[in-house]
């Protein structure tokens, strides 16, 4: 309820260990490029901290595609889908354009998935720019200036090239944010930085903690 949440940020905005406002991803109608939430993100502008997407939507119960049978297929599915078509509709509507001082966080799917959002999305908008009129460059551009990423869970399991070619296509370590997810079964420890031969040990210190005191203001 956007008139709800402005009145919430404008409450709490100013209290000590307030640092972003956060919207879950999972389920969202209409999708966040909407403008009924542009009094939201102009709330958040104002108040000089980011606003934080958390997906959600992974259970194998109630997942919005009834028939799976373990919680491995919706797990792979529901936390990426969701942060997928919200970005999806974010960009495409210019909500970083709208709001430029705005940062955006987008927490608890990995980060692989997002060289797929840049690459498509782009192929789309060249093909169809006039969709998009907001638009002053590509998505992807607003993603490697604008937008933020919690590693958890880090695709880790992939040859490493892989992960330093990702991260490479997001903007750079500047880009990412360690998150654990501590104590759920599948949290990530800082080793999953750490243990990363390809960073360097100011780009290990950027992820770890430098980006997140930068971008919460901690």
């Amino acid at each position: 309820e956007p008139p709800a949440a402005v009145e919430e940020v404008e409450r709490v905005k100013d209290e000590a260990g307030i640092v972003g406002f956060m919207m879950v991803t999972g389920g969202a109608e209409p999708p966040f490029g909407n403008r009924e939430y542009e009094p939201i993100y102009d709330a958040v502008e104002r108040s000089d901290k980011p606003i934080v997407f958390h997906t959600g939507g992974s259970g194998l119960a109630g997942f919005y595609v009834s028939g799976y049978e373990k919680l491995i297929e919706t797990h792979t599915l529901g936390f990426v889908e969701n942060n997928f078509a919200q970005a999806v509709s974010v960009l495409v509507q210019g909500i970083p354009e709208k709001f430029p001082e705005l940062d955006f966080v987008f927490l608890e799917a990995g980060i692989f998935y997002v060289s797929l959002l840049m690459s498509r999305l782009d192929c789309e908008y060249l093909k169809r720019p006039s969709e998009a009129p907001v638009l002053e460059q590509r998505p992807s551009e607003y993603i490697k200036e604008s937008f933020y990423f919690g590693t958890q869970p880090l695709e880790t399991e992939v040859d490493p090239r892989y992960l330093e070619t990702v991260i490479d296509m997001i903007g750079g370590a500047g880009r990412l944010m360690y998150a654990s997810d501590y104590p759920h079964w599948d949290f990530d420890r800082p080793t999953r930085i750490t243990d990363q031969s390809f960073l360097s040990d100011a780009e290990k210190g950027r992820i770890l903690g430098a980006n997140a005191e930068e971008v919460f203001g901690i």
